[in-house]
């Protein structure tokens, strides 16, 4: 008799003792996954939330922000219109090709055109070479006086980026056939780590 209420005394204890294992091995495998599981959604919704919240105000900014763009791009626009470009690989030829049209409407005779050593802006501190720079273009004309500074006047007017470097005037016994050789030194943007070519003649007209 004894042995038997021994033996139910300790199947309650026993049956305690198996849920709560049970119970702690749900919470481990089961809910504790789960609780982390709804934690990281709920970090990630929040996330999704704010990611949201800035598409909607930057939304709300955009026109504001196309309307400082187009207006920085407007006022880039001369400078970028302005800036001499190889035509050919020559930018004698692209100087040639804006020049002879001015020369053409003043009666001028343009001779030759050629590059010269191209002049780097000063700058603070070492940058890499695709640089901003000054690049002359010497011009070789034949006109008279009046032509050649209509000549230079028209560049001055059609092409303001564009300075006047040197000019000198051979005098001739035709005052109408004056031998002017002029550079003109152009804004200019490209590779110039090497040093300029060489005149190979120009680009002839």
């Amino acid at each position: 008799m004894s042995e038997e209420s021994s033996k139910s005394s300790k199947n309650p204890v026993f049956l305690s003792a198996l849920i709560l294992a049970v119970a702690a091995i749900l919470y481990l495998f089961a809910v504790q996954p789960a609780q982390m599981s709804i934690g990281k959604a709920k970090r990630e919704l929040e996330g999704l939330r704010e990611q949201r919240r800035i598409m909607e105000r930057d939304l709300k900014d955009s026109a504001r922000v196309k309307e400082a763009l187009a207006e920085i791009d407007a006022r880039q626009k001369p400078y970028l219109d302005a800036l001499l470009t190889p035509l050919l690989e020559s930018w004698a030829m692209r100087a040639k090709s804006l020049l002879d049209p001015i020369a053409a409407d003043v009666g001028l005779n343009i001779v030759d055109y050629a590059e010269q050593p191209v002049r780097a802006l000063p700058l603070p501190k070492q940058l890499p070479r695709q640089l901003f720079a000054r690049r002359p273009i010497r011009v070789v004309c034949k006109g008279s006086y009046a032509e050649i500074a209509s000549f230079i006047l028209r560049v001055e007017k059609l092409l303001p980026h564009v300075a006047l470097q040197a000019l000198q005037i051979k005098a001739q016994k035709d005052p109408e056939a004056q031998s002017a050789e002029i550079v003109l030194e152009w804004p200019a943007k490209g590779e110039l780590s090497m040093p300029a070519p060489p005149p190979r003649g120009g680009a002839k007209k």
